[in-house]
């Protein structure tokens, strides 16, 4: 087996019937070890992933689909505006000094405000980071530290400010627009990436969720994409590590892979009409492979862990199974007999929102019943 992967006993495969307990024993933990604070630490300001504002966020989505879901009996979108209070940045905050995309503090944190607040008002102030940010011309396209990471912020906002539209429209076609135009060959760090987080198939989810008109012009790109699946369903990190081989010992998670594969083929599915036997192929090989390749040691999480991979397979037995890996109990025995297993993953940052356990744990107990649950900050709006 690869070193990557865990071997688990037959006791772990059991379906583990209701999650709520565990939805709620994940907020404890959260609200417990990292509570809203009057000052952050300017190290931990990390934008949508991590950090204070990303676990807002977490909270915000959290009450939005569950209405009346409450903390310690406090409401979720209460304590998620906690996390948001004024003047708890400090005052310094640099607009771009994490690049353009979910990983900048100060434009998520605005977006974020403005879901919380639904106020025209903080919508401009949002889109005057953003008209900032697009004077800027060394930022790269991809999610995390790029423009696409741009665009996921505006949609969000979109989706939760009525009126905000006609505020947002005319930044998104713009920076739409010179994506496409430095495409399709996008690169970051002068490698072309392919995966969710860094590469092709994260761009072009956002560009097409946040524009659908946008899709008769990226088809080419998508279908490219499809054929770089290889035999055993999984996709290569970057064009250059995939250009000589069939199979792939590599990556199998969310960020690099076909677990971030399929959690984008299934939300840009509808709007590829023409391609959607192949799409349906592409999403049946790939789950084959996390449901073979994709069992990891890695600390349970969204971008590098079992929970990103479960929510990426089929509802039925096999995406139970790896949930059933993935709680709390069984967690702390595989740990036990295995010391080796379920190291973290999450360079260094406390209660990161997608690669770290609890706040990852939130998010997957709220959808994991889903048919086709979606990404946090990727796929979720």
């Amino acid at each position: 087996m690869d070193q990557r992967q865990l071997a688990v006993d037959e006791p772990h495969l059991a379906a583990i019937g209701d999650t709520d307990t565990y939805l709620v024993a994940a907020l404890d933990d959260i609200v417990a070890n990292y509570p809203p604070r009057s000052r952050y630490a300017h190290e931990t300001l990390q934008g949508l992933w991590s950090g204070p504002t990303g676990v807002a966020y977490l909270l915000l989505q959290a009450s939005a689909r569950r209405p009346g879901l409450a903390v310690n009996g406090q409401p979720a979108d209460a304590l998620a505006r906690a996390y948001l209070a004024p003047g708890s940045r400090g005052h310094n905050l640099r607009l771009g000094s994490h690049g353009c995309g979910l990983a900048d503090e100060k434009l998520a944190y605005e977006a974020v405000r403005c879901a919380a607040s639904r106020d025209l008002r903080d919508v401009r102030q949002f889109a005057a980071c953003v008209a900032q940010l697009m004077t800027l011309e060394d930022r790269p396209d991809e999610l995390l530290y790029g423009r696409a990471g741009t665009l996921y912020l505006l949609r969000m906002v979109r989706h939760h400010v009525p009126g905000a539209a006609a505020l947002l429209d005319p930044a998104i076609a713009e920076i739409s627009d010179g994506v496409i135009a430095r495409g399709p060959l996008w690169t970051w760090h002068g490698r072309r990436y392919l995966g969710a987080v860094h590469g092709d198939v994260g761009i072009v989810t956002q560009l097409v969720l946040t524009s659908p008109a946008l899709a008769p012009r990226l088809q080419p790109v998508v279908e490219k994409l499809l054929a770089m699946q290889l035999a055993d369903g999984n996709w290569p990190s970057s064009e250059e590590s995939g250009a000589t081989t069939t199979t792939s010992k590599g990556l199998v998670q969310f960020c690099h892979g076909a677990p971030g594969f399929v959690l984008s083929l299934l939300a840009l599915r509808p709007h590829f009409p023409e391609l959607r036997g192949r799409f349906d192929e592409a999403i049946e090989k790939g789950r084959r492979c996390v449901g073979g390749q994709g069992l990891l040691k890695k600390e349970p999480s969204l971008c590098h862990g079992i929970f990103g991979n479960a929510i990426a397979l089929a509802a039925g037995l096999e995406r139970e199974r790896f949930l059933a890996v993935a709680t709390p109990e069984n967690v702390a025995s595989i740990k036990r007999a295995d010391p080796t297993a379920f190291g973290r993953a999450d360079y260094g940052r406390s209660y990161s929102t997608t690669s770290s356990y609890a706040p990852s744990a939130v998010w997957t107990w709220l959808v994991c019943r889903e048919e086709e649950p979606p990404m946090l900050a990727y796929t979720d709006v």
